[in-house]
């Protein structure tokens, strides 16, 4: 019965949940200290089934709006009905099923300052924690990636 229930337990966790691998500069210090890639265990199923609405401060993985449908991670900075005051100095009222979402690293972040505003259904998920071990030792000690 034990056995059952751990794999039971770790197969809803493979299902439910996503390591995603995160590189660049743009969400840096909360992600990819020091330089090095990071993981994110994120929360998938939540987001599948519309019971994940994004709040402001959380750190989301979405698909980037526009032709490159790149998966991307930045922090919401503002949802449905909120006004944000653009990088460019124009107030931006974010639309119902929207939401406003930025890197942390201002400098050298590519996100709705530059794309505009993210339709929900564009999320993937919410990160529930941060990995911050170097890659290398991943690939040759647990071969996740």
């Amino acid at each position: 019965m034990r056995r059952c229930s751990i794999a039971i337990g770790a197969g809803a966790t493979l299902v439910l949940s996503q390591l995603f691998h995160v590189s660049g500069k743009s969400m840096s210090p909360t992600i990819n200290r020091e330089g090095r890639d990071s993981l994110l265990l994120l929360n998938k199923i939540s987001s599948w089934f519309g019971m994940y609405t994004p709040k402001v401060n959380d750190v989301v993985v979405f698909v980037k709006p526009g032709v490159n449908k790149k998966s991307v991670v930045k922090r919401v900075l503002a949802t449905s009905g909120h006004s944000i005051v653009a990088r460019d100095g124009n107030v931006i009222l974010v639309k119902p099923g929207h939401f406003w979402a930025v890197g942390d690293n201002q400098k050298c972040s590519v996100d709705s300052n530059d794309y505009g505003q993210v339709p929900t259904e564009a999320l993937i998920g919410k990160c529930l924690w941060v990995l911050p071990l170097h890659l290398q030792f991943l690939k040759r000690c647990v071969g996740l990636l």
